[in-house]
């Protein structure tokens, strides 16, 4: 027979996914459920913290609990689109002239027939001419990648996974923004990793609360050192010496993604301590998530470890991916692919800026993505929520939020509409929502 807490969070769950209490419903205080209820305000505790449990309510500290999206996952990670009219969720631009170029590429490289490389079995290396290539196309001024320090992934996140498995046993710690990318927290979750969050500055990630959490034990840290998502910061050079000397003071490993670098080529974390970092990257923001092939650049003594959690966890790269690759690196795709997505980006940030001009919005010229942090009353779920109801989809924060409860109110917005004509009406439609204020929330009583 089940529990009585678990029994009542039946009869709620049977309600939200019946519609009788949609997105954005607010539950009642602990204190005045458990009156309600005729239970113990220790048994409403365990009532709320089942329904977060299975995805089905968030709470913000400070604003109450609330009926999340039933339709996402316990671990957002926001992976794939949301079906929406306007897709401002997914980090994804592609202008039509930058598919016309892969098109084309890709339509050059089918026609010479399928090389036999391509047939081969997935793999963590690349044969040494398109190892080379890659390496050439993951340097940057003041830091040159080895093809000997590269291992491939099937994606990104693979890679993230394939990282967070080599370093931290089940149970183990490692550090990340206090929030951060949504798979990295799946990822951990999936894998019995803690993650430990650490607060962020006007740069990133807080060097000296770093520096506190190694020295009470971490396998590692996992940062976004250039327009960290979803708060689009960007660490200095000398906020990434920073890191770097705590780093090597701990003899701590550092997992430095280097998804957005290209929109603002500077020297990695790694620059500074080569022999600590494990350095993440993907072509799948700089060309398309169509062609997701991840890249890991790590010091040889990882590199026995992250091969065999490529392998185990069955994130090898595909060989046709590879080969495609290096076919779109010798004809110089990524390169033309890369300063379309920046010229859109300074396009699109421009009118953002401008929509949003009278709200807190933090973006920057060379970013595809910026936080709206939302006026008055508003949260971030019930936010995205309304925005789902006029066709547009953003991400709210707590999907970025390591310690679920104290995400900001507020919204990532990817800059990723079709055209900027769409952009700027969906952004003339956020902004106007965001002004108004939600509508007064209802609190139904739970029989």
């Amino acid at each position: 027979m089940s529990k009585p807490y678990a029994r009542i969070a039946d009869g709620i769950a049977r309600r939200i996914a019946s519609g009788d209490m949609p997105v954005g419903t607010r539950l009642p205080p602990q204190r005045r459920f458990a009156y309600d209820q005729g239970i113990a305000v220790s048994t409403a505790s365990r009532v709320y913290e089942e329904l977060r449990r299975r995805g089905l309510v968030s709470g913000e500290v400070g604003r109450g609990t609330y009926v999340a999206n039933r339709f996402t996952p316990l671990d957002p990670a926001q992976q794939e689109p949301p079906g929406l009219g306007v897709d401002l969720e997914i980090v994804f631009r592609l202008s039509a002239d930058a598919k016309n170029t892969i098109a084309q590429s890709t339509a050059r490289f089918f026609k010479s027939g399928l090389p036999d490389r391509a047939t081969l079995p997935p793999s963590v290396h690349a044969d040494p001419e398109t190892a080379a290539a890659l390496a050439r196309l993951t340097s940057v001024d003041g830091f040159q990648v080895t093809a000997d320090n590269l291992l491939l992934a099937g994606s990104g996140k693979e890679a993230i996974a394939a990282a967070f498995s080599a370093l931290a046993p089940r149970g183990g710690r490692i550090a990340v923004e206090a929030l951060t990318y949504p798979f990295a927290i799946a990822a951990a979750r999936l894998l019995g990793i803690e993650l430990v969050p650490v607060p962020v500055d006007a740069e990133g990630i807080d060097p000296a609360a770093l520096d506190r959490l190694a020295r009470e034990g971490l396998q590692g840290v996992y940062l976004q050192p250039t327009h960290q998502s979803p708060l689009v910061l960007t660490q200095s050079t000398a906020r990434r010496q920073d890191i770097a000397a705590i780093l090597i003071r701990h003899d701590l490993a550092g997992i430095e993604d280097r998804v957005y670098g290209f929109l603002r080529p500077a020297p990695p974390v790694a620059a500074f301590v080569p022999d600590h970092v494990i350095q993440i990257d993907s072509l799948s923001k700089r060309l398309m998530p169509g062609l997701a092939l991840g890249m890991i650049v790590a010091p040889t003594r990882f590199q026995e470890a992250l091969a065999r959690s490529l392998r185990a966890g069955g994130w090898m790269a595909p060989s046709l991916a590879v080969a495609l690759a290096r076919h779109w690196l010798q004809e110089d795709v990524p390169m033309t692919v890369e300063a379309s997505k920046r010229r859109d980006a300074a396009a699109m940030y421009d009118l953002a800026r401008t929509a949003f001009a009278e709200l807190d919005f933090r973006g920057a010229p060379d970013a595809l993505h910026g936080w709206l942090t939302l006026p008055g009353a508003w949260r971030g779920e019930s936010f995205a929520a309304a925005c789902a109801g006029l066709g547009i989809a953003v991400a709210p924060g707590h999907s970025f939020a390591v310690t679920p409860g104290n995400a900001p109110p507020g919204v990532r917005i990817a800059f990723s509409a079709a055209d900027l004509g769409t952009w700027k009406l969906a952004l003339t439609e956020v902004a106007s929502l965001a002004r108004k204020g939600p509508h007064q929330s209802t609190e139904p009583r739970i029989d």
